[in-house]
């Protein structure tokens, strides 16, 4: 059998807005993120979704909780899907990180994998952690549908793990706030239907970041 993996995007928050690093500090969604996770809550409503699992924080959790509204399940919480730690970027602007750290801000920009924020995490060690307990889920569920909301950091490493993608190519995956990733588990690895879908955010005229942030 195979399992269906929806992989979401949390909505817009302020330091999304404001090109804030946010990793795992706690920032609500804002009222443009609530209504973008109202919007895919629409795009989804006819999807079958048997179970959702969630980054802990409370942009990823909300997003979730309105996405899964009408399908009456509650998101699972799992700390598998937790965004980098930026250490003592958190907090900062981009250009104020670009200034103190000019080199390592560089680097992140051109190079992440080979980067570790002051204080904080690696890309490599959050993709050990968020695919693991990916694989670990969608073989627990093997032949449902499972929805996990997390972050721009996370998404994209997922999905270059079902890619099979090196972690250098981080830069060339997008993901937009409440975007949806629709990819299945089959036997001999993942089969990739979709990337990034933000059109029922963009036909529906709500704001959307034009920026990777």
């Amino acid at each position: 059998m195979s399992t269906q993996i929806l992989i979401l995007r949390h909505g817009e928050t302020a330091w999304n807005k404001g090109r804030i690093f946010r990793g795992t500090h706690d920032i609500p969604l804002n009222e443009n993120g609530k209504q973008q996770a109202r919007l895919a809550a629409e795009a989804l409503k006819d999807t079958v979704i048997d179970v959702a699992y969630t980054s802990p924080l409370s942009r990823a959790r909300e997003s979730a909780e309105i996405v899964t509204e009408c399908h009456g399940i509650t998101p699972v919480p799992h700390d598998g899907f937790l965004d980098l730690d930026y250490g003592e970027w958190t907090g900062k602007e981009d250009s104020e990180v670009a200034k103190l750290w000019p080199n390592e801000h560089k680097a992140w920009t051109t190079n992440p994998h080979s980067v570790r924020p002051p204080g904080g995490t690696t890309l490599k060690e959050v993709f050990h952690k968020s695919f693991t307990a990916m694989e670990e889920l969608a073989e627990r569920h093997d032949g449902g549908t499972i929805a996990i909301v997390a972050h721009r950091v996370v998404n994209k490493l997922l999905i270059m793990g079902a890619l099979s993608l090196g972690l250098e190519r981080f830069p060339f995956i997008i993901q937009g706030n409440c975007c949806i990733n629709r990819i299945e588990k089959i036997r001999s690895g993942y089969l990739i239907h979709s990337i990034n879908d933000v059109s029922h955010i963009k036909n529906a005229g709500t704001a959307l970041l034009d920026t990777d942030f």
